[in-house]
């Protein structure tokens, strides 16, 4: 049952058979035979199938759905009381955007420090798309990303604001990140809005790299106030681009333990 009740859970997220198959590490076959057998179950359709794979919830599946979650929660509390009495180590995987880990990563470090008995904590730094990605996928527990993402297996929670600033040489070479950052996001909307296309362009996928060359005097790029090195001349880009930092969590999957982990770490990064 909880199989089926989980592969409920990950197509009603994922909103498709084949993107919840691969979630799950299992056929798509295998997904949508279990969907089936949990409609002869409950006697009701839980999916409306539409073009290109995509599925949307009848009642009954929403019903189902709010249901599943509240039942594999309390299964997971169960083992991980288990896992508690026998001392084991809970994963808590923690993905930062390339900005959010200069400026906000010292803070969640600072605050899982003092819970290493109990959990096997790693950060990473990644782009806000990937980052996004992942967590939907439930292979992080807590994502921190620079740019409005959202899709429907996470939550999004409101940290604090970041101010960006134009850095560097006015006539030196445009650095970029790659698309799916954070800043590259900021960076195509600042050109889009003053009509620019810069001449010369290198795509560099490190926030650091961009900074150390700024401190060496070479070229230019958006970044966020709070990383620019000492020294280097700064252009403000007006209040548009006073952005905010937001927090991504898995809508489900999670244990007891590492919701109540997350909720401190993201008290710890609005302040």
């Amino acid at each position: 049952m909880f199989d089926l009740l989980q592969t409920l859970i990950a197509v009603y997220e994922t909103g498709q058979f084949t993107m919840a198959a691969d979630e799950l590490k299992v056929s798509q076959s295998t997904v949508s035979s279990r969907i089936a057998q949990l409609e002869r179950l409950v006697d009701a359709p839980l999916f409306d199938r539409h073009a290109k794979s995509d599925v949307t919830p009848t009642e009954a599946g929403r019903l189902l759905y709010e249901s599943a979650v509240d039942i594999c929660g309390s299964w997971r509390d169960v083992r991980d009381a288990i896992a508690r009495n026998q001392s084991a180590h809970e994963p808590f995987t923690m993905l930062f955007s390339h900005t959010t880990a200069g400026v906000l990563l010292p803070r969640a470090l600072a605050t899982v420090a003092d819970r290493l008995d109990r959990f096997d904590v790693s950060a990473h730094a990644q782009n806000s798309d990937t980052i996004l990605e992942q967590v939907g996928l439930k292979s992080a527990q807590l994502g921190v990303v620079e740019k409005p993402i959202i899709n429907d297996s996470v939550n999004r929670v409101t940290l604090c604001e970041d101010q960006l600033v134009l850095a560097g040489d006015p006539e030196g070479v445009w650095m970029m990140r790659e698309h799916g950052s954070g800043v590259r996001y900021y960076t195509d909307l600042y050109c889009k809005s003053v009509g620019l296309v810069p001449g010369q362009v290198v795509e560099v996928s490190s926030n650091a790299a961009i900074a150390a060359s700024l401190a060496g005097g070479v070229g230019q790029s958006v970044i966020s106030k709070a990383c620019v090195p000492h020294g280097v001349a700064i252009r403000d880009l007006g209040p548009e681009f006073t952005r905010r930092f937001y927090a991504l969590v898995p809508r489900s999957g999670l244990t007891r333990a590492q919701h109540e982990l997350v909720d401190q770490v993201v008290d710890a990064l609005r302040r």
